[in-house]
């Protein structure tokens, strides 16, 4: 069946808009508009059946008809003018039907766009998407009109309302469309009397280094382990483990200028909770989450931090980055070298001396070689039981105390280095413990240097 029998056979039993139409056809040709190729149909249509009528074609009494068609059935306006100038009668429509497939949504789309410029007013991006939810109703609606027909090469309902959409959009917002990564997305939920418009905000990625000077604070917010954060007695009903975080210190002066609904900090490792983070500071990314503000003034939110928390944290750095330096920054944590000052405690009564010689037994041992780690059983309970491979560079003592010495420890990155002292139940392989053959045990863990 050709295209033009197609077109009639369509009309003969539902109207539908010239958009509808042009997208049923969609793919078929190129470099037009599916309104274009809609109203071209019917306007060849019209054409070759006027010329078999005025040529007497043993078919004229069909050609007759289809115009008819067109004239009645699809409102074809240059049908019904060959009609009435070929002195030919036809039922003149009173009313515009509405379109079968999108119930009109297609011949009004500026209210859609008065309605989206309205709302993203409030929000600063640079690029933009348009996307469509779109109700069963319609979806279910056009799959059996296309299988009844045998239509093969049509557009869907979705794909022409968010470029035209698109393209109106374009000429009021001045932004770029962009297609992979979109500062924001317009979202059109329709139906076809209603329709919604919500918002898809990339994250906007804030990266930097902190430092923590005080002990006893996680490097992100933790659920109170009874209440998983709920809210009970044991945490005073605040539903956190711990009360504050480094996470926690620095993140709202970010949501605050940017006006995000939240933020996810992603840090490059973590040091122990009763470690300290200093030196150039470990290196972060602080996620932003809906922001409607994304060109922000960080040195003055760096000001701000520093300086309400004077003594606790300080973070130093900021600068935008992206989502894929996330991924960039953890797996480096793992290839980093990290320069750590642990205060070591004993229980055995060592000489200077004593010390001296276990020290040498210490690089001997440890120096650019390679130790076995089980997971620790103090983090057991959260992490996989796996033996991990880690290097230790260099190692330096200072005798403090018979039973009080202080060592700098150069490591690989996600080194335990509280078990390197302590041995963890033989978990950890040679350990420090071993080694002085005494009981050794890590009092304070300060974090150096992140190479």
């Amino acid at each position: 069946m050709s295209i033009f029998s197609k077109v009639i056979e369509i009309y003969e039993e539902y109207f539908i808009c010239t958009h509808c139409l042009g997208r049923m056809f969609s793919l078929l040709g190129s470099n037009t508009t599916n309104q274009y190729r809609g109203e071209s149909l019917l306007l060849s249509i019209t054409m070759e059946n006027h010329r078999n009528y005025l040529n007497h074609d043993k078919n004229q009494s069909n050609s007759i008809k289809n115009l008819k068609i067109l004239a009645e059935k699809a409102h074809s306006t240059t049908a019904q003018k060959v009609l009435e100038n070929e002195g030919l009668n036809y039922k003149k429509p009173e009313i515009n039907p509405t379109c079968y497939l999108c119930n009109d949504i297609f011949l009004d789309l500026q209210k859609y766009v008065n309605e989206a410029i309205s709302k993203v007013k409030e929000y600063e991006f640079n690029s933009f998407l348009v996307g469509t939810e779109i109700d069963s109703q319609i979806v279910n609606k056009e799959d059996i009109f296309k299988a009844k027909l045998n239509l093969l090469h049509a557009e869907s309902f979705k794909s022409h309302f968010n470029r035209e959409i698109g393209k109106l959009l374009l000429k009021l917002l001045h932004k770029p469309p962009d297609f992979a990564n979109p500062d924001i997305t317009i979202v059109f939920s329709l139906k076809f009397k209603s329709f919604n418009i919500n918002f898809l905000i990339r994250s906007l990625f804030i990266y930097g280094r902190y430092n923590k000077f005080v002990r006893n604070i996680p490097q992100t917010h933790w659920n109170c382990r009874i209440c998983n954060g709920k809210g009970c007695q044991i945490c005073k009903f605040s539903g956190k483990q711990y009360m504050t975080s480094v996470e926690e210190l620095m993140s709202p002066e970010f949501i605050k200028q940017s006006y995000s609904t939240k933020s996810k900090f992603h840090g490059a490792g973590r040091e122990d909770i009763d470690a300290k983070m200093l030196g150039e500071g470990r290196p972060f990314i602080l996620e932003l989450k809906n922001p409607k503000i994304r060109t922000l003034n960080l040195e003055k939110i760096q000001q701000r931090v520093n300086k309400k928390n004077k003594r606790k944290i300080k973070i130093s750095e900021l600068r935008y980055t992206n989502k894929n330096q996330v991924k960039i920054i953890k797996a480096n944590a793992e290839k980093a070298r990290k320069l750590y000052r642990v205060l070591v405690k004993t229980g055995k009564n060592f000489t200077k001396l004593e010390f001296e010689r276990f020290i040498t037994k210490l690089k001997i041992e440890l120096e650019n070689q390679i130790i076995k780690q089980k997971t620790p059983l103090r983090v057991s309970h959260r992490r996989a039981n796996k033996i991990r491979n880690k290097k230790i560079y260099k190692i330096e003592g200072k005798y403090l105390k018979p039973q009080s010495f202080e060592f700098l420890i150069e490591t690989q990155g996600g080194t335990y280095i509280k078990e390197l002292i302590s041995g963890d139940e033989d978990r950890t392989n040679p350990s420090f413990t071993q080694i002085f053959e005494d009981s050794l045990i890590c009092k304070e863990l300060d974090v150096l240097k992140i190479f």
